[in-house]
């Protein structure tokens, strides 16, 4: 028998490893799929569901029901009895790890992609099935983005920012604006990246130990949004403080990147976000780690952190980071203050239910759980906060009439779990089944710490 050539049998091996992956790069659609007896939470916030049937068709979930019924031909079976069944988290917030200097002009490089894959399988294993990323390097994002959108990519729904819009010496960039319409040119240099949301960068910074910049002033803040929503994008601020942030919501911004952070809110601001509001990102996780690696670096021993972080890294983390952390002035600050933003996500939460949207100013699934964990340790409760982590991130991307919650004829982005995150939200770690788009992730073949048990390292 004659040899296969090397590149034949290189390319047959990387279509065969992309097809057991779960990609439809050959336009397969998955098989059904029919998940039993499962106690429903449907993102909703109403109470959970005992003894539900889902059954999946392609992408889509086409039925929900509590009745007997007969599964379409061909499906696949879950029994899911003593399971509870999610919509998959997300995070609105993410800077994915890997892409290097937004301002860089040399390619992406393979390492450089491999290792923002290893972000993203870490946000699969953890059960998030949808990432926003809020400013990256545009190759780097977009180039991942395609791959996830074309199938060729096991990874979480991706949407992205690219580059950041700011005022010269502002917060962001490399997009800077100070004069309308002079500047139009930069805004149309973005946007022909293809953005799904703008993100813009507003922050004086001069509180707590950063020094002061530059901020859009309203009118020009005011055009920029205007501009974006006239080519039908969505946009986000980077916002800290209470007038800043009512500047950018009568300015029209659709979101917030941040909560307010420097100072309690006022009564009056909670009484405006219960009418407009705008949708708000919580981002607890940022500032706490900070202090979280001073104080108690053993965290990154839990199971979670252990199988999706690299140990390489997680020993850095325990040692070298956690010593430059004690002596970092603004480590401290984030601790003080961080209480002030729980407390202000549990009032925006009261103000109205779909306001808070989880995201975590991070780039690792288990920064997700952390992001639950401090929300509902501000006083929100469990079952809310899997509802801030779904419906709400989905209304956050303008997309809740076909994904964040469990319901007929959206998307099939779904988590199983052994136990009931409603009662105590650790319980969201107990992870038995991720599906996003209609197919099971299969969490063994990830390329991460978890996998290598054992094996020589890759």
């Amino acid at each position: 028998m004659s040899r296969i050539p090397r590149a034949v049998f290189v390319a047959f091996l990387t279509v065969a490893v992309v097809c057991l992956h779960g990609a439809t790069i050959f336009g397969q659609a998955p098989s059904p799929l029919v998940i039993r007896g499962a106690t429903l939470i449907d993102g909703n916030g109403g109470p959970p569901q005992p003894d539900t049937t889902v059954v999946v068709e392609g992408n889509r979930i086409t039925n929900v029901t509590t009745q007997p019924i007969t599964a379409p031909a061909g499906a696949r079976e879950i029994d899911a009895r003593g399971k509870y069944l999610i919509p998959g988290l997300m995070d609105m917030h993410v800077h994915l790890r890997g892409g290097g200097s937004r301002r860089t002009t040399d390619p992406v490089t393979p390492e450089q992609e491999r290792n923002g894959i290893r972000a993203l399988h870490s946000y699969l294993y953890a059960g998030v099935t949808t990432i926003y990323d809020a400013g990256n390097r545009a190759e780097f994002i977009f180039g991942l983005r395609e791959k996830e959108r074309a199938g060729s990519l096991v990874s979480p729904r991706i949407f992205a920012t690219g580059g950041t819009v700011a005022s010269p010496n502002g917060h962001g960039g490399p997009y800077t604006v100070e004069a309308w319409p002079q500047d139009r040119a930069r805004l149309d240099e973005h946007i022909a990246t293809g953005p799904d949301i703008l993100k813009i960068g507003q922050d004086e910074h001069g509180w707590g130990t950063r020094p002061l910049i530059n901020q859009l002033p309203p009118e020009l803040l005011e055009n920029i949004i205007r501009y974006y929503h006239s080519k039908g994008i969505r946009t986000t601020i980077h916002v800290s403080h209470e007038r800043t942030a009512t500047e950018a919501i009568y300015a029209g911004v659709d979101t917030l990147a941040h909560p307010i952070i420097q100072a309690p809110m006022s009564d009056e601001y909670v009484r405006m976000m219960s009418v407009k509001r705008v949708p708000t990102v919580s981002t607890l996780t940022i500032g706490e780690n900070y202090s979280r690696l001073a104080e108690h670096p053993e965290f990154l021993d839990q199971p979670l952190y252990r199988d999706t972080v690299e140990p390489g890294e997680r020993e850095r983390l325990k040692t070298e980071e956690s010593a430059k952390q004690k002596e970092n002035r603004w480590a401290w600050w984030m601790k003080v203050m961080t209480p002030v933003a729980q407390e202000n996500m549990r009032r925006l939460n009261e103000a109205g239910d779909d306001v808070v949207v989880c995201g975590t100013d991070q780039s690792s699934g288990p920064a997700v759980h952390r992001e639950l964990e401090l929300l509902v340790g501000g006083g929100i409760s469990p079952a809310d906060a899997i509802v801030i982590a779904t419906r709400n991130a989905a209304r956050f991307l303008g997309r809740l009439d076909e994904m964040g919650t469990v319901e007929q004829g959206k998307l099939a982005d779904l988590v199983l779990l052994n136990a009931d995150p409603t009662a105590d939200i650790d319980n969201a770690k107990q992870i038995h089944t991720v599906i996003k788009d209609g197919m099971i992730v299969d969490r063994s073949a990830l390329d991460l710490p978890v996998n290598r048990r054992g094996t020589t390292s890759r």
